[in-house]
């Protein structure tokens, strides 16, 4: 491998997380997403292909008692229901579109607040995360062992089951999953997924948007990854 197309970064890592390995998120620089580290040694070389392009991440393991530099993957993780804590729901807020015509649509919108305002105040919820697999909450106490792989985002397609209430403000919803598109408790269906956000009112600009919802991987009560989901009802939750 040529050196146009590696490059070695460096990466701080505490005793405890090089022993029992981590789940890392890299700089948003170098394009790859978070990743899963194994159990390693100081002065390890751990390699990642990104693309065409192979990272090489040279491991420094921390001394106790010693603050390792802050780095954008260092704290990266998953929240897992079950998870010492770690706090897991979902921030939705609906999203009403108003679907008759003619040219007072805008001021209508305006008096009944069913569309988004692009004012609207950020959430900071911890929403519910689940396990893409198997839709069951991972077991272990321990944030730094065993499963701790970021469960993937749901993308377009996908069908989700649960109800999201009839209301144009945030509010906080569990119980809702991934289920085939031909299951009888598959509601609502992703159209469009927008990754490192929690800003709903994105979803403004797709016309097809029925339903919105953002959805945060959090590790120790620190935010790891989150995601703003597009939704179209489906059936009876059609709108």
């Amino acid at each position: 491998m040529s050196s146009s197309e590696s490059s070695e970064i460096p990466i701080s890592l505490t005793a405890q997380q090089a022993a029992s390995g981590t789940v890392l998120r890299l700089p948003p620089e170098t394009g790859v997403p978070p990743v899963r580290i194994p159990p390693v040694r100081d002065g390890d070389l751990v390699r990642l292909r990104a693309g065409e392009r192979e990272l090489l991440l040279r491991i420094r393991v921390t001394a106790p008692g010693t603050t390792a530099p802050a780095q954008g993957g260092t704290k990266g993780g998953v929240a897992c229901l079950g998870v010492l804590g770690a706090v897991a729901v979902i921030v939705l807020l609906l999203v009403l579109v108003n679907r008759g015509g003619g040219g007072d649509s805008s001021s209508d919108d305006s008096a009944d607040g069913s569309s988004y305002s692009p004012s609207a105040p950020a959430t900071t919820y911890d929403p519910y995360t689940r396990d893409p697999a198997t839709g069951a909450p991972y077991e272990s106490s321990d944030p730094y062992g065993g499963a701790t792989e970021e469960p993937s985002p749901f993308t377009s397609g996908t069908c989700l089951n649960g109800t999201l209430p009839n209301s144009t403000t945030a509010q906080e919803v569990s119980g809702v999953e991934e289920v085939s598109c031909s299951a009888s408790d598959a509601h609502y269906k992703v159209i469009e997924t927008i990754p490192f956000s929690s800003d709903m009112s994105r979803c403004n600009s797709n016309p097809r948007t029925q339903y919105a919802f953002s959805y945060r991987y959090t590790l120790n009560g620190a935010a790891v990854n989150e995601y703003v989901y597009c939704l179209v009802g489906l059936g009876s939750y059609a709108r």
